[in-house]
């Protein structure tokens, strides 16, 4: 059994699809069939179902547990041979849309000019789907709003606490007219949305009108131009309220509170590009704070 057996027994198991996998890896389709038939007559059973599409047997199940513990070391292996001093190699790391639109941008950039041999990656996704990645050693790390922390496999390396408030445009002055117009929101699912929710549910306020979009800079100009209202941190809209282009209203602080989490693999290698990176944004971020680990 080779690695790269088990690397492409991984691609499979995870896309589901020989057809995905294959395009993920570069791979011609008819090789990646080849091997996984392979791989199962070296190891006398069937690793998948092949009904609509290819779904893990409970040998595949076991198999991929220890696949992915078995490549981890392997790429652990080859990250602590090539670590230097000075950091280099893969760094990839997943965040929210929130985060991403308001606070990355400015520290991504620093972070590339002072180590530019590090050939940094980001995604954007739901909570859910990083914390799914970087249990799997897909991410290096990932800044997550979720309350379903609690696996021991995760380290919170720090916190960004943000006050969330409603917002409106300017011609508004009072809660309960806003609370009747759109809401310009992320969809379902969204830390944020679901805070905000819950506050309705204690407020009595029901038949809510939604107009999704997860892009927190065309909420905020959608707002502007009254589209709609919004509910979004408060550090996001500071100088469009002093410009006079936004009004901002506070709800109570148990649903206008916002964590976000950095979060990384316990287990993971904390290479040089890892450990500058963590230190830059404890360093750089607003308003965190450093948990202890968990």
């Amino acid at each position: 059994m080779e690695s790269n057996d088990l690397r492409i027994f991984k691609a499979v198991a995870l896309a589901g699809s020989i057809t995905k996998a294959a395009q993920s890896l570069g791979y011609v389709q008819s090789n990646v069939t080849v091997r996984i038939q392979n791989l199962e007559t070296e190891l006398k059973t069937q690793l998948f179902y092949r009904q609509h599409g290819m779904i893990l047997t409970p040998a595949g199940e076991k198999l991929l547990t220890h696949t992915v513990q078995i490549l981890h070391m392997l790429d652990d292996a080859k990250k602590a041979l090539n670590d230097s001093g000075e950091p280099t190699g893969r760094l990839s790391i997943g965040t929210n849309h929130t985060v991403s639109s308001l606070h990355l941008p400015k520290t991504l950039a620093h972070y590339h000019k002072i180590y530019p041999n590090v050939d940094l990656s980001l995604i954007t996704s739901h909570a859910d789907d990083l914390i799914f990645k970087v249990l799997h050693f897909q991410l290096d790390g990932a800044f997550v709003k979720s309350q379903s922390l609690n696996d021991d496999n995760l380290v919170k390396e720090l916190v960004i606490e943000e006050n969330l408030v409603l917002i409106s445009n300017p011609e508004y002055n009072d809660i309960q007219t806003v609370c009747s117009k759109q809401f310009l929101l992320n969809t379902k699912g969204c830390p944020n949305r679901t805070q905000l929710e819950d506050w309705f549910k204690s407020e009595n306020i029901y038949n809510v009108r939604y107009m999704e979009f997860n892009n927190l800079d065309s909420i905020i100009e959608g707002v502007i131009e009254n589209l709609g209202v919004s509910f979004v941190p408060q550090s996001a809209i500071r100088e469009y309220e002093k410009r006079g282009l936004l009004k901002s209203f506070s709800i109570p602080p148990q649903y206008g509170s916002a964590k976000t989490f950095f979060i990384r693999h316990r287990d993971a290698l904390m290479t040089n590009a890892l450990l500058k990176f963590i230190e830059m944004i404890k360093k750089e971020t607003p308003n965190q704070s450093t948990p202890p680990v968990l």
